[in-house]
């Protein structure tokens, strides 16, 4: 083989290179149009993205909830995340905001845009798990924080669930703890004390940056929550001084079985509505909690602005009395002397299972002169009181009582009190728990029945006399009355409406003895002659000229008669050819209905309280020693009654649609169901 020369070996180079070239440059062509074409590629793969887009966005308009604009399905979100916030499906937190997050696409992306719909943070187990609890804390951005603890109920002597329940709150709290001043509210329910030790060591210590918390709910799930181990007991931050400095905007405390004087005053000062709730103890398990009187005296003396007062099965143990002993009587250390607490802003007051004897009791150590709404429902009396139950009450059964010896004699005057709901079990614990009060401006009152009855028993329940209810029956200014799941006695009807002369609105639940009550509303005031058809017939009513109103539901006794005269006698007032006689002689006319000759009075000589005459506007009124009106009717409102405006009636079996189309003649308004 012939030896090539070097010269012959760079020209070959240079041909093999110029052939590499030649084909890297056809590579690079290839390249290129690859490329090309996975542009194109890409471009077609978006330009079908964005069609099944707009398929996937013309099919959801099919669907109304996606005509709705992204802030009103925030709102609606909002909204079922509060609603839901009970149910938890044995999860730990708040399912809500997670099952919103992951129905679709757009919803997805809205839940995380809006920070509010995270801050609802709960936790409902007693097996900690961080995850859940982070993740809406860092979801909810700068909003305010709700926080719930609530895990399941368990026995007081199950002592692992107790450390269990420890353990998940202390984590719980220690997690918040970077958070305080975002957190708006608290509600925070335990069976053992350890864990609301906890939170009651979290306000004390961290007061100061609790600068957001609008509502505190503190509750024992136990009937008969144990306080060994822990200072509950002991802790008694009311004797601290209120901080001035500490900024407070708590309007909301609820506690159960809690006692009270562990909550600073700082947090007091702007309460305005105050939940208590202390069921009587059903287990003899030490050390418990007692609520005494001194305790809720002294508790409310730290709350200005109380509005709203709420006591459910709370009625404490009464260790004050008004006034020291006299001479010849003794007492012990027991007993506080306080005087009267004045509750200058309470407008609203809930009583809810309270003994008949103790309401008075109650109610003399309180004075509430801007109180315009009570709601009590009455336990049934007990002939016996077990343990500490024994103690509340007037104590007249204890022959060496001091309390006994003090003098509680006399009537509370109610003088704001314009609505008062009264739920009772029997018709005594009525009578005996209001007795001693007296209600001078009282516009709407409600008497029903509150016992477990079956829905086919036929059991009455008698409403007892109004005069044998309050001190004083008379209810000149009461426009609305209310009777639910109670029997009016023959005759009592016409009693009771009596000492109404002003009433508006009359509703009848579920009743018995009806026909009554309609009948007293019918009878007429007198009788004349009417010119037209010559005849004898009656005008004016005796009770309640100016009812409008008349609702009867559930009512089975009565008959479509007894309610059609209400409405015609009030439908008819004396007619302008009696009235045109003599109209400026009244008492020829009332001497024409009444059948007998009527006098005039002299005129009075009794000055006005201007020291002037009466103005004719402002016909006087007598009134009695209590400042109340006369319940006296005059002469021309009981010849021309308001005419019934309204008739509502439900489930009333007796009355037929044809019956409620005779009322509609009369021009009113039936609404039948």
């Amino acid at each position: 083989m012939l030896k090539k020369s070097s010269v012959t070996i760079d020209h070959e180079i240079q041909v093999l290179q110029a052939q590499i070239a030649i084909l890297q440059r056809r590579e690079d062509d290839f390249v290129r149009i690859l490329e090309d074409m996975a542009r194109l590629r890409d471009s077609v793969k978006a330009e079908q993205v964005a069609l099944a887009s707009q398929i996937t966005e013309l099919e959801s308009q099919k669907n109304p909830i996606n005509w709705l604009p992204s802030e009103l399905l925030i709102q609606i979100f909002v909204s079922v995340t509060e609603d839901d916030l009970d149910i938890s499906a044995g999860l730990a937190y708040n399912p809500s905001p997670v099952i919103i997050s992951h129905t679709c696409r757009k919803w997805r992306k809205l839940a995380f845009a809006t920070s509010i719909l995270w801050s609802h943070v709960s936790f409902r187990s007693r097996k900690w798990s961080a995850s859940p609890v982070c993740a809406f804390i860092n979801r909810s951005g700068s909003s305010l924080i709700d926080l719930t603890f609530s895990p399941p109920l368990y026995d007081v002597d199950d002592h692992d669930a107790a450390e269990d329940e420890r353990l998940a709150s202390e984590c719980l709290l220690h997690t918040l703890s970077f958070h305080l001043s975002r957190v708006r509210s608290i509600t925070f329910e335990c069976t053992s004390s350890a864990s609301m030790g906890l939170i009651v060591e979290l306000l004390i210590d961290s007061l100061h940056e609790l600068e957001s918390l609008c509502s505190l709910d503190l509750s024992f799930t136990s009937l008969a929550p144990c306080f060994s181990g822990t200072p509950l007991l002991e802790l008694d931050e009311l004797d601290k001084q209120s901080l001035a400095d500490t900024p407070s905007v708590l309007t909301y405390l609820r506690l159960q079985q809690l006692p009270p004087r562990v909550i600073s005053p700082s947090l007091l000062r702007s309460v305005q509505t105050l939940e208590l709730s202390f069921p009587q103890r059903r287990s003899q398990r030490a050390p418990q909690y007692i609520l005494r009187m001194s305790h809720v005296h002294r508790f409310l003396s730290f709350i200005p602005e109380l509005q709203d007062l709420v006591l459910m099965e709370t009625t404490p143990l009464r260790d004050v009395v008004f006034e020291e002993p006299s001479e010849g009587q003794t007492t012990d250390n027991r007993f506080v002397v306080v005087d009267p607490l004045k509750l200058h802003k309470l407008k609203s007051l809930t009583w809810k299972f309270a003994n008949p004897r103790d309401v008075y009791t109650f109610m003399s150590f309180f004075g509430m002169p801007a109180l315009e709404r009570w709601e009590i429902l009455i336990a049934n009396s007990l002939t016996k009181r077990n343990d500490v139950s024994m103690l509340r009450g007037n104590h007249g059964h204890e022959s060496d009582s001091f309390i006994q010896a003090e003098r509680l004699g006399g009537v509370l005057s109610m003088t704001a009190l314009k609505e008062l709901c009264v739920s009772c079990q029997d018709g005594d614990s009525l009578v005996s728990s209001l007795r001693q009060f007296f209600f001078p401006v009282l516009e709407q009152l409600e008497f029903a029945y509150a016992g477990k009855c079956p829905s086919n028993c036929d059991h009455k329940h008698p409403l007892p006399r109004l005069d044998y209810v309050f001190r004083d029956p008379r209810l000149p200014h009461l426009t609305h009355f209310t009777l639910s799941h109670l029997d009016v006695f023959a005759g009592h009807g016409k009693l009771m409406l009596g000492y109404m002369p002003g009433l508006v609105s009359l509703t009848l639940i579920s009743c018995t003895g009806v026909d009554g009550v309609l009948d007293a509303l019918a009878e007429a005031y007198g009788r004349t002659m009417d010119v037209e058809r010559k005849e004898m017939r009656g005008y004016g009513v005796r009770v309640c000229p100016k009812l409008e109103r008349i609702a009867l539901w559930s009512c089975s006794d009565f008959k479509f008669q007894s309610l059609f005269a209400v409405v015609l006698a009030r439908a008819q007032s004396v007619g302008t050819s009696v009235l045109m006689k003599a109209p400026k002689d009244v008492p020829s006319v009332v001497s024409a209905v009444m059948g007998r000759k009527i006098l005039p009075l002299k005129k009075s000589r009794v000055a006005s309280p201007q020291g002037g005459p009466s103005s004719p506007a402002k016909p006087h009124t007598m009134q009695n020693s209590h400042g109340v009106s006369s319940t006296l009717i005059p002469i021309e409102e009981a010849l021309r009654p308001v005419q019934i405006a309204c008739v509502h009636v439900n489930d009333c079996p007796q009355i037929t649609k044809v019956d409620a189309s005779l009322l509609e003649e009369f021009g009113i308004v039936v609404v039948y169901r």
